[in-house]
């Protein structure tokens, strides 16, 4: 009779997110619950969670790489942020200043359909955000896609925080439920991306 077999993809995605980590005796107690009849939706809800539990043991140990990959995140957030509208204002056929020289396309450029533009900057939001968190990885290979998670919370801090600071001075508004709900929901899909982003960069070093 053959015994149950737990997918594999899972304890590779274990093991290549948080590889400070030995994962060998969980995963063997995993597999073992699995063989017992445990479902898979079961066994890979219990490695997300080891993740999760893994990164935050590894954030408490190594404080300085968190705080390394916050300040990297905030960095390339806020160029993003300023580079988005730029990119945009230069493929409509306007532009901006940069100092005192003006950038843009010329002046009978035009883009040709809103779609056309909508998908373009689309593209540039997913590429910005994934390679975030690829740099974010790839400046602290050794800790998997701890540094990501950091910065994803950071960043959700900060625009909850201001968000609920503009609500206290203009008295809150009636719609604060649905920003907050659009505000979450964004931050879930670039903190998606940038976890895609990072994984792409947790190859071994002797295979990259």
């Amino acid at each position: 009779m053959m015994l149950r077999q737990p997918p594999r993809f899972a304890g590779r995605l274990l093991k290549r997110l948080v590889p400070a980590q030995d994962h060998d005796v969980l995963l063997g107690d995993l597999c073992e619950e699995y063989r017992r009849g445990r479902s898979l939706a079961w066994y890979c809800v219990q490695v997300l969670a080891a993740i999760v539990v893994g990164s935050w043991r590894d954030l408490r140990a190594h404080p300085l790489v968190a705080a390394r990959a916050g300040i990297t995140g905030l960095i390339a957030q806020m160029f993003l942020v300023i580079a988005f509208p730029a990119l945009s204002s230069v493929l409509t056929g306007a532009g901006f200043m940069w100092g005192g020289t003006w950038i843009g396309l010329p002046w009978y450029w035009h883009w040709p359909y809103a779609a056309s533009l909508d998908m373009v900057m689309m593209a540039v939001w997913i590429a910005g955000h994934s390679t975030i968190g690829w740099l974010i990885v790839r400046l602290n290979r050794g800790h998997g896609v701890t540094g990501v998670l950091v910065c994803c919370g950071v960043l959700s801090a900060l625009r909850i925080a201001g968000l609920l600071q503009f609500a206290h001075v203009t008295g809150r508004p009636p719609d604060l439920d649905t920003l907050l709900f659009m505000v979450t929901k964004g931050q879930i899909r670039e903190g998606l991306l940038m976890i895609a982003g990072g994984y792409v960069a947790t190859r071994r070093r002797e295979a990259a």
